[in-house]
Formats: structure tokens, C-alpha cells, sequence
């Protein structure tokens, strides 16, 4: 039998579906990447802007990182309960919501709350 003629089992995906999903996880990633590879982009702004200490900015990231690796486990628990799409939308939500956050932000503690939920939803898409 040749692979052209071969029949799809029901757990195999089409190839434009797995192309698909590629594209969607590029997205995914795309869009959590901007918030912990570009954050040294915006930390000299936030600093004119707010006149906040550089150290005292920079634990918004710690945070970031803090959450998004440490709560990996627990997400991995909710990965196998709920299932991956279920935690990506989740992991979307959560990094929307940490954009909107931090946009609206004009005290450090709001700045750590959005690096917070942040993370949680970057660690969402990479546990997943």
C-alpha cells in the first residue's frame, strides 16, 4: 500500500491539521517570549517614566520567573486533568490580562501583581 492511499486512524492528525498546530504553538510562544526576552527594553522607560530604582523595577521580573518556573509542577497537574488547550487558553488569558495590568500599572505593587499573572500564564503555555 502505498502513502498516498493510506487511511488516517483517528488518533493521527492531518498533515494541514499538524501544520496548524505548529503555527498556533509559534504564535503561543511568540506571544509569551515578548514578555521575558524584551524586558530590558522597557526597563530604562519605566524607569523615566515612574523615577522608580532600576533594582526595585527588576523585581518584577524576579517575580516573573519566580512564578513562571516554580508553579510548573501544579501546572502540569492541571495540564493532565484539564488537557493542554484548555491550559493554553488559560495561559492566553492569564498573559492578556498581565498586558493589561501592567499598561494600567502606576505603583510598584501593581507592576509586581502583573508580573505575577504574568508568569503564571507564560508558565501555563511552556509547562504545556
Amino acid at each position: 500500500m502505498d502513502h498516498a492511499s493510506a487511511t488516517l486512524s483517528p488518533n493521527q492528525p492531518a498533515d494541514n491539521r499538524r501544520w496548524l498546530q505548529l503555527i498556533a504553538g509559534v504564535v503561543c510562544m511568540v506571544a509569551t517570549a515578548n514578555i521575558q526576552y524584551a524586558w530590558t527594553l522597557f526597563v530604562p522607560e519605566i524607569e523615566e517614566t515612574y523615577g522608580w530604582p532600576r533594582a526595585q523595577i527588576q523585581v518584577a521580573f524576579t517575580l516573573f520567573v519566580l512564578v513562571q518556573t516554580w508553579l510548573a509542577p501544579i501546572e502540569g497537574y492541571f495540564i493532565d486533568k484539564f488537557g493542554p488547550r484548555l491550559m493554553v487558553a488559560f495561559g492566553a488569558i492569564m498573559i492578556g490580562t498581565a498586558w493589561v495590568i501592567n499598561a494600567q500599572a502606576t505603583t510598584l505593587m501593581g507592576f509586581y501583581i502583573g508580573a505575577a499573572v504574568g508568569g503564571i500564564g507564560v508558565g501555563s503555555i511552556y509547562a504545556t
